[in-house]
């Protein structure tokens, strides 16, 4: 019996990386487009009275986060879905990768 232990090994070094991206990554990510949306928003007391003013630049870097967040996400569902879209509709959508 033969067995190839480099190529396990780097084959298991893929799925660990994949596993922290997508597993811790992608929430932290999250996290952190959510800390900045909370940063990037006013506050208002209980009196009505504008404690701090809205931070625009936070929120913009917020969205942006959430964005690459959604664009990540749906990559992935396309990447994961891409033999049964070719199968039944006949669309590669990254082209001729295997």
């Amino acid at each position: 019996m033969n067995l190839d232990w480099s190529g396990m090994a780097e084959s298991t070094m893929k799925v660990l990386v994949a596993g922290l991206i997508f597993g811790a990554g992608l929430p932290a990510l999250f996290a952190g487009g959510v800390r900045l949306w909370s940063d990037g928003s006013g506050e208002v007391a209980a009196d009505g009275t504008v404690v701090r003013r809205r931070n625009p630049a936070l929120t913009v870097a917020a969205y942006v986060v959430f964005a690459i967040v959604l664009l990540v996400i749906a990559v992935a569902v396309l990447w994961i879905t891409k033999k049964s879209l070719d199968h039944y509709f006949g669309w590669k959508p990254f082209g001729d990768a295997k």
